[in-house]
């Protein structure tokens, strides 16, 4: 009987590529705390090394000494990934269900994650410090991380600023926001294959 084991299914270390699955299996392994209380690197520590990888990524001009720290972070975030596979086959003990909890396809069962549908805003409160602001949603199918936006001028595509990127659904809370000043906040759900349509936007005064 063949075993259910959690596989990277990345047949090259495109840095891209290992980054959009660290952050599938980092916003995953965040949500399913039950399932996965000690994960081995911490969740604190891989999400670290993933977003100096997307740093890097972002920062990449053509210098070797650039493209030297991207792939030296892929290596790391690489590393990082094979430890986590280890550790949740020992959580999962062969449960397909369990291994693609954690955002690691199975080996019988590679998943198809299509890209989001539109995202809702249910409502934004004010945050858990002065001048932040908590945003809650519906879980949106086939999301594995959110993108939360900011803008003073709505109707300008260009003014849009990106102010959380891989966010978990629990965790969309944006902070440092000018007191009194009136903005637009819109989210997006997003996945591997890319982002789905940005929620409407919805009016916030910071206090």
């Amino acid at each position: 009987m063949k075993t259910n084991i959690a596989v990277l299914h990345l047949k090259s270390k495109d840095p891209q590529k290992v980054y959009n699955l660290g952050g599938r299996v980092y916003t995953s392994i965040l949500a399913a705390k039950s399932t996965f209380p000690t994960p081995d690197p911490t969740m604190e520590d891989f999400g670290s090394e993933v977003t100096k990888l997307d740093t890097n990524i972002k920062a990449k001009d053509g210098s070797k000494l650039k493209n030297q720290a991207i792939v030296d972070q892929t290596e790391v975030v690489y590393g990082m990934l094979k430890s986590l596979i280890i550790y949740v086959n020992k959580i999962a003990n062969g449960d397909m269900a369990i291994i693609l909890l954690s955002g690691f396809d199975c080996n019988n069962d590679p998943v198809e994650h299509g890209i989001p549908g539109k995202a809702l805003i249910k409502r934004i409160e004010d945050g858990s410090v002065a001048c932040s602001a908590k945003i809650f949603l519906d879980a949106l199918p086939d999301a594995d991380r959110y993108k939360v936006e900011i803008s003073t001028t709505s109707d300008d595509p260009e003014s849009w600023k990106t102010v959380i990127d891989f966010g978990g659904l629990n965790r969309l809370e944006i902070r440092d926001l000018t007191a009194g000043q009136k903005i637009y906040i819109r989210v997006s759900g997003g996945n591997t294959h890319g982002w789905g349509v940005p929620s409407e936007p919805m009016v916030f005064i910071p206090r």
